[in-house]
């Protein structure tokens, strides 16, 4: 069963992020709709990629509300404020191997069920382009009502003033002379867990969907923080970027995924022989424990008085003169390429056991231990600095809107008379100039343009993930000679017949400290539950075959 994470994408348009409703909903439905707020129209009706389109009403609400332009184009009446919430703005991806007529079904019954049944309005518009693997890339955009609608069609408050009351129930005067107070929400929708409940509803819904279609692929819900994943997610391109893209121009956007889709492959692969190293350490006790019994009786005394079976030196010793053997058995030409090749691994074994002072198979545990932590560090790190340029790429965007609006604030904030009729006619502008300050202010701790220092950052942190990557590339040769011991002692265990359970008694014979002793007994759990994975997987295949 093949499991795939569910792409959503979930924000509010709102004012104080210069958003127009009217324009999103023009580009979502791939319509010309006219802005009574901001006198403008916006012209999405060329492109081609819209298959289904429809306003999703509950029951009560009047049918002029199911018109698309005199919808949002209320909404942006009933709004007053300058940073009013507008419309909350969601996309979901749906099921590639679903026919369209399926993809509608699925998105309206979702609808229904969550968000109309509640008394919200869904604005519901599919759109299916073709991705960058050639093949459909269908999703729903869906805006959605932030207020409810009485049957007259008269929008309901959001929420209601609530005094706070002291101990004797009395209102709480401030040092202003108001009384303290708290909004209260009039409905569930804002919740904080909404999103989170609406994913796990569209998948279940999704679900059903491909399971009645016999479509091997279920859905998960889960972001990658919530999955364990330490991937990075890929940004998403926009428009403009996409068409670039498309065209074959690369993009900003388009060239940080090719380096966030890298760095995941190196790390999925440096994972991959983490869990291989992993699995081994289980394996370890695969002399099995039937056998054990029945010489343990008499071999006792002759495995008591051997030297440690742990012992890695002696591990690849005898692995070498059993390959030793083996090329013998060659002609002249592969016994001496292979002798060569051998005693090169051989070296390298012993000079990789002396510099990182492993004896035991308790010291490489340990040493993997530490590779894995040191591997998790440098995703973290990368991820961390990643994030980070991003965020500093975006500010040079935000410096180009301050430069572009700058002279329209200035005046603005220098004017004594018509402060406000000015501010009104030229909104706008104003507002992106004074968003774009707030997000340098944030991103950077200063409002000030610094070009320089940006780029100086950048290229700070591009050349700490280099470094990153080296040290990446360090840890992933040094798996190269653990395998290499690994496959040594997995050999001479097979050739050889050693139950690993021998070594347990012997150590607590020899009074061994209880952390080497619970070592050794944490191999036997990681031996079933490696046994528990191998044969989960033989039956996985084994019903695939049939």
């Amino acid at each position: 069963m093949e499991i795939k994470s569910l792409h959503t994408h979930v924000d509010i348009v709102a004012r104080s992020k210069g958003h127009s409703v009217i324009a999103k909903a023009a580009y979502n439905a791939r319509d010309k709709l006219q802005d009574e707020y901001y006198g403008k129209t916006h012209d999405y009706s060329k492109k081609e990629d819209l298959v289904f389109s429809k306003i999703f009403l509950p029951e009560h609400i009047p049918k002029e509300f199911s018109n698309r332009e005199y919808l949002w184009n209320e909404v942006e009446k009933i709004e007053k404020s300058k940073n009013s919430q507008l419309a909350r703005n969601l996309l979901f991806t749906l099921p590639r191997e679903l026919n369209e007529q399926d993809r509608i079904k699925l998105i309206s019954e979702f609808i229904e069920e969550n968000f109309t049944s509640k008394g919200m309005i869904a604005d519901c518009n599919i759109h299916n382009p073709m991705a960058s693997d050639h093949e459909e890339q269908p999703h729903a955009h869906i805006l959605l009502t932030l207020r409810e609608i009485d049957e007259k069609g008269n929008w309901k408050p959001k929420c209601r003033k609530e005094y706070i009351l002291d101990e004797n129930g009395e209102k709480i005067k401030l040092k202003s002379g108001n009384y303290k107070s708290r909004k209260v929400n009039l409905n569930d929708w804002n919740e904080p867990d909404k999103a989170k409940e609406w994913r796990e509803n569209f998948s279940k819904k999704a679900n059903e969907y491909l399971a009645r279609n016999n479509i091997n692929k279920r859905i998960d819900p889960r972001n990658f923080k919530e999955q364990g994943r330490e991937e990075l997610p890929q940004i998403h391109l926009g428009t403009s970027s996409y068409q670039m893209e498309k065209k074959g121009i690369q993009t900003e956007r388009g060239n940080q995924n090719r380096k966030i889709i890298a760095l995941n492959l190196k790390f999925r692969k440096l994972k991959e022989e983490l869990s291989k190293l992993t699995s081994w350490i289980g394996s370890l006790l695969g002399s099995l424990q039937v056998k054990y019994d029945e010489y343990k009786q008499e071999k006792k005394e002759e495995y008591e008085n051997k030297a440690e079976l742990f012992n890695l030196y002696e591990y690849i010793s005898i692995y070498y003169d059993l390959q030793g053997e083996k090329a013998r058995k060659l002609n002249p030409y592969a016994s001496n390429k292979k002798i060569g090749a051998d005693l090169r691994r051989f070296s390298k074994a012993r000079i990789y056991l002396k510099d990182n002072n492993l004896k035991t198979i308790a010291d490489l545990q340990e040493k993997i231990s530490t590779l894995q932590s040191q591997n998790k560090k440098i995703s973290q790190d990368i991820k961390a600095k990643t994030i980070r340029i991003e965020n500093l790429n975006k500010c040079f965007a935000y410096a180009d809107i301050i430069k572009d609006n700058k002279k329209v604030f200035e005046e603005w904030n220098s004017k004594s008379l018509f402060k406000d009729s000015f501010y009104n006619s030229h909104k706008e502008e104003i507002d992106k100039y004074k968003r774009a300050r707030a997000i340098l202010e944030k991103i950077t701790g200063s409002s000030a343009i610094k070009s320089k220092d940006w780029k100086k950052e950048i290229q700070t942190l591009e050349d700490e993930i280099s470094k990153l990557n080296r040290q990446s590339q360090s840890i992933k040769e040094e798996y190269e000679s653990i395998n290499h011991i690994k496959y040594a002692v997995k050999t001479v265990n097979e050739d050889y017949g050693i139950d690993l359970s021998i070594e347990i008694d012997k150590a607590i014979k020899r009074g061994e400290k209880q952390s080497v002793i619970a070592q050794i007994k944490k191999y036997q759990e990681q031996q079933e539950a490696y046994e528990k994975r191998k044969e989960k997987t033989k039956n996985y295949y084994r019903n695939e075959e049939r």
